[in-house]
Order: C-alpha cells, then sequence, then structure tokens
C-alpha cells in the first residue's frame, strides 16, 4: 500500500510542477523517490520466508539510483568540491 502511495506522490508532483512550473522538476522528483522506492519494494520481497534474488536486484536499483541522484546533482552545482 506505501508503494502505490509513493507512486501516487510522484504522479501528484510530477502533475503540479508540469502544470505550474512550481516546485522541484520531473528529473528532480523520480530521482529523489526512485531510491526510496526500491528499498521499500526490496523490504517488501525480502518479507518472504526464502529471500528471492529480486531482492538483491532491488537494492543493487536503489543504491545505483541514489548514486546517480548525487552525481546529477553535483554536476548541477558546478561540480566544485571546494566549499570555502
Amino acid at each position: 500500500m506505501i508503494l502505490g502511495f509513493t507512486l501516487l506522490e510522484a504522479v501528484i508532483l510530477v502533475w503540479r510542477y508540469r502544470a505550474s512550473c512550481l516546485g522541484l522538476s520531473d528529473k528532480d522528483i523520480v530521482t529523489g523517490l526512485l531510491p526510496g522506492f526500491c528499498l521499500m519494494l526490496g523490504l517488501r520481497l525480502a518479507a518472504q520466508a526464502e529471500v528471492p534474488l529480486t531482492v538483491f536486484a532491488c537494492l543493487l536499483a536503489a543504491g545505483v539510483a541514489h548514486a546517480l541522484d548525487f552525481y546529477r546533482r553535483y554536476r548541477l552545482a558546478g561540480g566544485s568540491t571546494n566549499q570555502d
């Protein structure tokens, strides 16, 4: 049920952005929600007696999505590591 609410949240936020240009962009919404969604999906699948390979795939997808989100934000910020 929480996965459905997360998808609904993404749809509403993307619709709001496209309708009014307020809030986060489509890419920011998706890259922000995708890691958590994959982790929740992996947890849901792991609740079974035998942990299937799809659990590991979801956890891997969450990690990759999270890394891509940080990489994208880093590039948008100019790629500077000097915060002084």
